[in-house]
């Protein structure tokens, strides 16, 4: 999943209480999961019969060619489904999902998901949304590949990221303001799990995260990468766009 506005999917989908309520009102099977950090939940090509909602951490969702290349497709944060191979009779993923950080799940089984889509209205109409903005989202990753350069698309990821973490961050930012202080913009993403969303080389996101660094745009951290000057940010993409 490439990055553009990952908040509009978000904000369509319950808290866990809410989708907890859901599931209690329609009576079907869950369960809540802590699962540690590195935890598979099914490799790609094996049946695995449940879709899961993301409460806390971030799971991701990656393909494994046979020559040991690996594709990120997408992380799954907080208020994220995962699992929708569910929907198919061979319940047979396309990919593999690993807990990348301590996460806490609800784990939906199929026979529940499909009893709660045909009698909880609320829950069917959450599904539809989030799976129409799952494929709004897929199908923008699949433009930005075809019609921009890989210089141009590390700094573009950078600011979806960027303004999904001010999404995430914005009470936070408004307490913040009023004692004359700032949030920073952290985005929690390494060079290697940037190129592998984009399915490019490590050198090449080096090479742009080092010149956005020399302009005082982005500073690097241990595993992270700060934003320090989201308009610039946004300049270079408008930029770098039209060339």
């Amino acid at each position: 999943m490439f990055w553009p506005d990952k908040g509009d999917i978000a904000s369509e989908i319950p808290t866990k209480d809410e989708l907890i309520g859901m599931l209690q009102e329609t009576g079907v099977d869950y369960r809540v999961r802590r699962v540690p950090k590195g935890v598979l939940f099914g490799w790609g090509e094996e049946p695995h019969k449940s879709a899961h909602f993301v409460v806390e951490g971030m799971v991701e969702i990656y393909k494994l060619e046979r020559d040991g290349r690996k594709k990120t497709l997408y992380f799954c944060k907080k208020g994220d489904f995962f699992g929708f191979q569910i929907l198919g009779d061979s319940c047979v993923p396309i990919a593999t999902a690993s807990a990348c950080a301590d996460s806490e799940l609800i784990a939906i089984p199929k026979e529940s998901f499909f009893k709660a889509l045909h009698t909880c209205p609320d829950f069917a109409d959450m599904v539809v949304k989030y799976l129409y903005n799952l494929i709004s989202v897929l199908t923008n990753e699949s433009v930005q590949s075809a019609f921009y350069a890989t210089a141009q698309r590390v700094p573009m990821l950078l600011l979806s990221l960027g303004r999904d973490e001010q999404g995430s961050h914005d009470a936070a930012a408004d307490a913040a303001a009023d004692d004359g202080t700032s949030v920073p913009i952290i985005v929690k993403y390494n060079n290697s799990d940037l190129a592998n969303i984009l399915g490019i080389s490590r050198n090449s996101v080096t090479s742009s995260i080092s010149r956005l660094q020399e302009q005082g745009i982005v500073a690097k951290r241990r595993n992270s990468i700060e934003i320090l000057d989201m308009d610039r940010l946004e300049k270079v993409t408008l930029l770098e766009s039209s060339e």
